[in-house]
């Protein structure tokens, strides 16, 4: 099952949240050398309401933090949707157990009446808790990554404008 993300009140550290297959690939990963980060300051600059006004000097280091944000979250979604593939699968797997036991062979036997006994246990009850949270939560943290993504698009285009205005005019605001 997959684990929220974690914030310490004191320094505002969220925290990867890997579980069963996330954390076991991660470590694999890890040790190929292709390390991720587990940990990062989510410090999400406020947009402006004209994007227009802020200096370049300030819209890099927004740009640049909008990118740090980008890269944790979306291993951190990656991470949430391997969970939610697992509890899917974890459920699915208890459900089709429980049909098979259940099951006497017979032809007049009604599927979605067994189905119901077997969704009604505890056990895949719980399975089937654990996965709609694992799908909220994927979709949760998509969303969250989806909204900063927009961010730093919005951005970047300011950024490329500036760039673009200073090269038809022969300006270039970054040569020495």
């Amino acid at each position: 099952m997959v684990g929220v993300i974690a914030s310490d009140a004191e320094d505002t550290m969220t925290e990867l949240s890997a579980t069963g297959i996330s954390e076991q690939v991660l470590k694999q990963l890890e040790e190929q050398g292709l390390p991720f980060k587990r940990s990062l300051k989510l410090e999400l600059p406020d947009f402006p309401s004209d994007i227009t006004l802020v200096d370049d000097t300030e819209l890099m280091g927004m740009a640049s933090k909008y990118i740090e944000n980008m890269n944790f979250l979306r291993t951190q979604a990656a991470c949430a949707e391997l969970a939610e593939m697992e509890a899917e699968a974890f459920y699915s797997e208890s459900v089709n157990a429980g049909l098979l036991s259940k099951t006497s062979g017979k032809a007049s036997e009604k599927a979605t009446l067994l189905r119901a006994q077997v969704e009604a246990e505890p056990e895949v009850k719980a399975l089937s808790d654990a996965y709609s949270y694992a799908r909220a939560y994927h979709k949760m943290v998509r969303t969250y990554l989806d909204n900063i993504e927009r961010y730093y698009s919005l951005t970047s285009r300011e950024l490329t404008r500036r760039t673009s205005s200073g090269r038809v005019t022969g300006f270039n605001r970054y040569a020495p």
